[in-house]
């Protein structure tokens, strides 16, 4: 991402408007060679809401527009496209945003934080529309304000579940993940959350470049056979950055072929007892509110909720 200072839009070779009093003034650059249509369209991308007649800038990255940030020279928000599919009528946009401590004389966190809710709105819809999402962390009774006020609805909670390690011994038969079960585990993984926005539908890829984090410990990407194939699976993560360290079931499986059988309870089990043994204190989950038969599987497990991370959604045609 190109950033440019307001001080800059005049002179830039990239994307820039700004949002004067007057309305939005373009950069010298419109007119240069190789500035075409669709970068114009990226640039009207940027044209935030004002607030009570404020003044806004905006900048934008340049193509292609998987990325790109809308910032009134304070607060940036930040937006992130999944990859376009023929099949999927509206791209979904993942809102982030970042409002500084320090930006008190243009409204208070919650009028800066709807003001940039606005903006990333209004940038989607330049683009042609889409489903923003914004997610806020460890929520409150008045969580729904801001982003209801700026026109999204709550549509997801994850729950955070915590334990004390160690749990109930389990004597499931495991080994750890190799690279020739990456196919194996794809089918398994991909029959079980076939319903999941992140988890369903995992490439090769997304596989291999969720390996490439620092995280990431075959020893703790725990596989289950039967007859020689495998059939569930849980992955442990180790916050080493944390004090005391974490431990989290990351993500865990069973084949739809084999539900029933009690393996996602004797999974988790073999997944704490892999934490304990790191010497981990406490182990957490993340886990959907709607879905009840793991929420119940996880309670009698000695799980109990820490905190809800909220989603917010908003369409715009």
């Amino acid at each position: 991402v190109i950033m440019f200072t307001r001080l800059s839009v005049h002179c830039a070779d990239r994307m820039v408007a700004a949002r004067s009093w007057k309305g939005l003034s373009w950069s010298s650059s419109h007119s240069a060679p190789g500035y075409s249509s669709a970068r114009r369209r990226c640039v009207s991308a940027a044209r935030p809401l004002a607030d009570r007649g404020r003044p806004m800038a905006a900048t934008v990255a340049s193509l292609p527009m998987d990325r790109f940030t809308v910032t009134d020279g304070t607060d940036t928000a930040t937006l992130t496209g999944d990859p376009e599919h023929p099949d999927v009528e509206l791209r979904r946009w993942s809102v982030e945003l970042d409002i500084t401590a320090d930006g008190t004389d243009t409204g208070s966190s919650d009028e800066r934080t709807c003001r940039m809710l606005e903006a990333a709105t209004q940038a989607v819809s330049m683009q042609g529309g889409g489903r923003l999402e914004y997610w806020l962390q460890a929520v409150g009774p008045q969580s729904d304000k801001v982003p209801t006020t700026a026109g999204f609805t709550r549509f997801r909670d994850l729950l955070r579940l915590r334990r004390q390690l160690p749990a109930l011994p389990t004597d499931l038969a495991t080994r750890p993940f190799t690279a020739e079960d990456a196919t194996a585990f794809l089918g398994v993984n991909n029959a079980a959350f076939e319903w999941h926005p992140e988890q369903g539908d995992m490439t090769i890829k997304d596989l291999e470049s969720r390996q490439s984090e620092g995280w990431y410990d075959p020893e703790g990407f725990l596989l289950h056979e039967v007859d020689g194939e495998v059939v569930g699976f849980c992955w442990t993560k180790v916050h080493d950055a944390q004090s005391p360290a974490l431990g989290e079931i990351y993500a865990i499986a069973v084949h739809p072929d084999h539900h029933g059988k009690g393996l996602g309870r004797t999974l988790t089990l073999a997944g704490l007892a892999h934490l304990a043994g790191r010497g981990l204190r406490h182990a957490i989950l993340y886990v959907e509110s709607d879905n009840r038969p793991a929420r119940r599987m996880y309670e009698a497990l000695g799980f109990d909720r820490e905190f809800t991370n909220s989603a917010y959604q908003r369409i715009v045609r």
